[in-house]
């Protein structure tokens, strides 16, 4: 049987999306994105009619291609599932080009960065936000950051536009993508505000700063930023994803996809928006923020000692932390990089991206490693002739990396080192928390068989041979009772 070659142009899914009017298929999108997003990561459910990297790509096109004036029936669900139908089977025409290189490749880095973020933990974001930014800034040298600094960017402190966000999030959720200015002067909701600790022109202006836009300004964006390379149109930068809300024409706000109103919720998000208004101050500050962070976090290992920041040579430094086992040595450099977006469409572009950051990073830790290893008088404490492994933390998940496919492209450093997201560093803490660290740390840095790196796994089956489903992560738990206190979240959601 001949195998069946998607043939679908990223055209036909455009003339797909502008069939139907906005007014009839924004809706419709944002009821089903609220009907999926339950506040966690995301997971595909038997019957699913549209995914939500669909659903951002669908809005994307009917506000800039979509007008009043086209198919007003209601959108139904044979109408999603077409949607869905001629996104699954569209043709990457790089993989038919002859003499592409990397062809295969190339595909794999834009649909891990197309799809791959709606499986981020929104309970793990939201601890993040406050572990990062709501935090004592005395010490840290930093030159524009600190909690005024927030609370300018914000409007409100960061404690505070967590609950004001959430607010928005939630009746986002339960009113099938909609948000109603008029809700917050509403006597019913007072109990809900109270509780959240935000008054209604608090919330509102955090909706207007961080959430709301209008079809205009999406469009015009969309527009401007359209490359000429049609076969790139698919992945281009989504609007929706600064601001998720719409200005409808009765007054109300729509999100037609509601993942991204909770992504606004996130360090990703505030890390724009600090980079937009402050520049690279901001992001070097936010890099000295990131890499305490990590300290924290580490200190939750029982280790013999963690070294920090150590200087081999008048203004020569070690990579940022050294945790020393028994018999098991760990160097840790951090990274706050993030992947731009010529990085995120091909594998060229990765590797160069890849290879600015995160090889740095290994190459300070074989460097790092061998002056530990011959004995350099620097790291008098630690015993040259452990194990040594390493580790990178990169602000961002880069997706894919610790697969040989990229190993193999990269720098080696010549000791088994394994590359992490904050997330997975919480996640990895967490498990050597409860036990083992050393066994932990082993198995996370140690190379598959077949050559890469199973970062979920190694977690796995430590907590598994521990006799713990999921360990928990004591920072992210007590910055999440930080932020909500005794309310009850849950409860919110009978309001609005």
């Amino acid at each position: 049987m001949t195998r069946a070659v998607p043939t679908t142009r990223y055209r036909d899914f455009i003339a797909a999306a502008r069939r139907h009017t906005p007014s009839t298929l924004l809706p419709a999108l944002a009821a089903v994105s609220a009907s999926q997003f339950d506040g966690g990561a995301y997971e595909r459910r038997p019957g699913e009619v549209i995914f939500p990297w669909v659903i951002a790509a669908a809005a994307r096109e009917n506000i800039a291609f979509g007008n009043e004036h086209r198919l007003t029936a209601p959108v139904t669900q044979k109408d999603l599932r077409r949607l869905t139908n001629l996104f699954v089977n569209l043709d990457e025409p790089f993989l038919d080009s002859v003499g592409q290189p990397d062809a295969l490749e190339s595909f794999l880095v834009r649909t891990a960065f197309e799809q791959f973020p709606y499986q981020h933990s929104r309970y793990e974001d939201m601890s993040r936000i406050l572990l990062l930014f709501d935090r004592d800034y005395t010490g840290l040298g930093c030159r524009v950051l600190s909690s005024a600094t927030w609370t300018g960017l914000l409007g409100l402190p960061v404690d505070a536009f967590m609950r004001a966000a959430f607010f928005i999030t939630v009746g986002a959720r339960v009113n099938a993508g909609w948000f109603d200015p008029r809700w917050l002067d509403q006597s019913h909701l007072r109990p809900a505000l109270d509780a959240l600790d935000v008054t209604g022109p608090q919330v509102m202006d955090i909706f207007r700063r961080i959430f709301g836009t209008d079809i205009e300004t999406v469009q015009r964006r969309v527009l401007e930023e359209r490359k000429s390379d049609s076969r790139l149109h698919r992945y281009e930068f989504n609007p929706l994803v600064d601001k998720p809300f719409l200005l409808m024409s009765d007054g109300r706000y729509l999100a037609p996809n509601v993942y991204f109103v909770a992504q606004r919720l996130s360090p990703a998000a505030l890390y724009y928006l600090g980079w937009d208004s402050l520049g690279r101050s901001f992001a070097e500050d936010l890099g000295v923020v990131i890499e305490a962070y990590v300290g924290e976090q580490l200190a939750l290992v029982n280790a013999v000692a963690i070294l920090h920041d150590v200087e081999y040579a008048k203004g020569q430094h070690a990579a940022d932390y050294i945790v020393v086992l028994p018999g098991l040595t760990v160097v840790i450099e951090v990274k706050s990089a993030r992947v731009s977006p010529p990085g995120r469409l091909d594998q060229q572009g990765y590797l160069d991206d890849l290879n600015r950051d995160v090889g740095k990073a290994l190459k300070q830790i074989k460097r790092t490693g061998d002056m530990i290893r011959n004995g350099h008088p620097a790291f008098g404490t630690v015993d040259p002739t452990q194990e040594i492994r390493g580790i990178v933390v990169t602000a961002e998940p880069h997706y894919l990396l610790n697969s040989q496919i990229y190993r193999d492209e990269i720098f080696d450093p010549e000791y088994q080192a394994v590359i992490l997201s904050l997330g997975e560093l919480e996640h990895a803490v967490a498990a050597a928390h409860v036990g083992d660290s050393i066994g932990l740390f082993t198995a996370l840095t140690t190379a598959r068989p077949g050559g890469g790196y199973d970062v979920a796994e190694a977690i796995s089956a430590h907590e598994r041979s521990l006799g713990v489903t999921k360990a928990r992560n004591p920072l992210l738990d007590d910055a999440y009772k930080r932020a909500w206190g005794r309310l009850d979240a849950a409860a919110l959601e009978d309001h609005p």
